[in-house]
């Protein structure tokens, strides 16, 4: 569904069909943390309406829906408003097609020919299974269908069908996110490796000989996180260790074959900017094309 302009401010408001996956920790596209930034006002979310990926997805959804009443031989018609959960007013919904004369919503969507596999069979992305199941929760209807247009190649329609239990457990878990994080503005520590961009835009700078004082459970975080540095500074030496026994085979041989591999080392020319040359004698271009930028630096060290 196309939202206004409107519908896009008020979803800071609300938990929607996009939010849930990402608050259950299931989403590959967003993190807990995100979430609780931009609900609670202090990440602006990033204005991607203008990309040509979701303007086509706006513009396809409409065909999309007629494929799959040409399909189907059902009837479906567009649902404009945000519909809200009758007992939790911020578990919001907005649909693409509500089904005709059934008790049933239809979600529309498009992906590239490289998302195939993701649909394969009885395959759904999860995050569509969890937006379905979510939009079911809000409407207490019984039953999603959801239509892809795979690479304007393959089309498919699929089923996903009300399961209370899994509904309950969803809403406790949507209404707990809400309540112990976005209402009272307590960040939650459900860190994941996609953060560091939102972590930085919480906090950009740090307050200048500024200390705080912080429990065991951080000696255990940076025992691990020293720990797995340690192993990947040895896997790294592996690595090319490897790597350098496959150039010793090849030798003056661009390419190696196997029965199940082909090797190729090849000279290429590559072209790199001399940046303290640029500086020394280009400093008015330098700084021009080069400004400075600010940026916080993770370090850790045993106290003496």
């Amino acid at each position: 569904m196309e939202l206004t302009k409107e519908q896009v401010e008020a979803r800071k408001n609300y938990i929607g069909g996009s939010d849930a996956a990402a608050i259950l920790g299931l989403s590959r596209y967003k993190t807990p943390l995100e979430v609780w930034a931009i609900k609670t006002g202090q990440v602006v979310p990033l204005d991607i309406s203008d990309k040509v990926c979701i303007k086509l997805g706006n513009k396809l959804e409409q065909t999309v829906s007629e494929f799959f009443m040409e399909e189907t031989g059902k009837k479906v018609q567009r649902v404009n408003d945000t519909i809200f959960h009758p007992k939790y007013p911020f578990l919001g919904a907005n649909l693409d097609r509500k089904v005709i004369g059934e008790d049933a919503i239809l979600e529309c969507k498009t992906a590239n020919m490289f998302k195939t596999r993701e649909w394969e069979g009885e395959e759904i992305p999860i995050e569509y299974i969890i937006q379905c199941v979510h939009y079911l929760a809000v409407t207490g209807i019984k039953k999603a269908y959801i239509a892809v247009l795979i690479g304007n190649m393959d089309f498919k329609w699929k089923e996903i069908t009300r399961d209370e239990k899994v509904i309950n457990d969803m809403v406790a878990k949507e209404v707990a996110f809400w309540n112990n994080f976005i209402v009272p503005k307590v960040m939650p520590m459900t860190i994941t490796s996609e953060d560091g961009g939102i972590l930085y835009a919480l906090f950009p700078k740090a307050a200048e000989e500024s200390i705080i004082e912080l429990g065991d459970d951080t000696n255990a975080l940076v025992e691990t996180l020293d720990s797995m540095q340690a192993d990947y500074k040895v896997l790294e030496k592996e690595i090319e260790e490897q790597k350098n026994c496959l150039r010793a085979k090849l030798k003056t041989f661009e390419t190696g074959v196997t029965n199940k591999f082909k090797i190729t080392w090849k000279n290429q020319t590559e072209r790199r900017i001399d940046t303290e040359l640029f500086k020394k004698e280009e400093p008015a271009m330098y700084e021009k094309y080069a400004p400075p930028k600010e940026k916080r630096v993770l370090r850790y060290a045993i106290k003496k």
